[in-house]
C-alpha cells in the first residue's frame, strides 16, 4: 500500500451552518451537499479549490442514535489534531483576527515553516502549516 496524504477528515457537529461557515471563512473551502443526504445523512462536504472534499461535516441529529456516545465539542481524546498544508500565512492571521478566533503561532522559520494552531467550533484542533517562509 502507498499513502500519499490525507483524503478527508470527518467532523461531527450539532451546528452545521456555523461549522461550514467557519471552514468557508477561514480556509476558503466551498460548501456542497453531502452525497449521502439521500440515505439520511445531513451534512456538507467542504471542498478545496480543486473540488476535493477534504472536510466532511456530519450533523448529529438529536432524533437519531447514529452517533450515540459522540458529542461535538467534547475532547476527542487520542485524536489530537488534523494538519493541513497551506499558503498565505499573513492573510490567514488577518482572517483569524477579523473572525475574532483565538489562535497560536509557532514560528519555525529557521526550519522553513510557520504554523497556526486553531480549534474549529466543535473543538477539533487544526494545525495549519505554511512552508512559504
Amino acid at each position: 500500500m502507498h499513502v500519499s496524504g490525507i483524503d478527508h477528515i470527518n467532523v461531527l457537529t450539532d451546528n452545521l451552518d456555523r461549522t461550514a461557515q467557519f471552514y468557508e471563512r477561514l480556509m476558503g473551502l466551498t460548501r456542497t451537499e453531502n452525497p449521502a443526504i439521500t440515505t439520511g445523512f445531513k451534512g456538507a462536504w467542504m471542498r478545496d479549490s480543486h473540488g476535493n472534499a477534504i472536510v466532511h461535516l456530519v450533523w448529529k441529529d438529536p432524533q437519531m442514535d447514529r452517533y450515540e456516545g459522540y458529542d461535538p465539542g467534547e475532547s476527542t481524546n487520542a485524536v489530537h489534531h488534523v494538519a493541513f498544508r497551506c499558503t498565505g500565512f499573513d492573510e490567514t492571521v488577518a482572517r483569524l483576527e477579523d473572525m475574532g478566533v483565538e489562535y497560536r503561532v509557532n514560528d519555525l522559520q529557521h526550519m522553513g515553516l510557520r504554523q497556526i494552531f486553531v480549534a474549529d467550533p466543535n473543538a477539533v484542533n487544526l494545525e495549519l502549516n505554511f512552508s512559504e517562509v
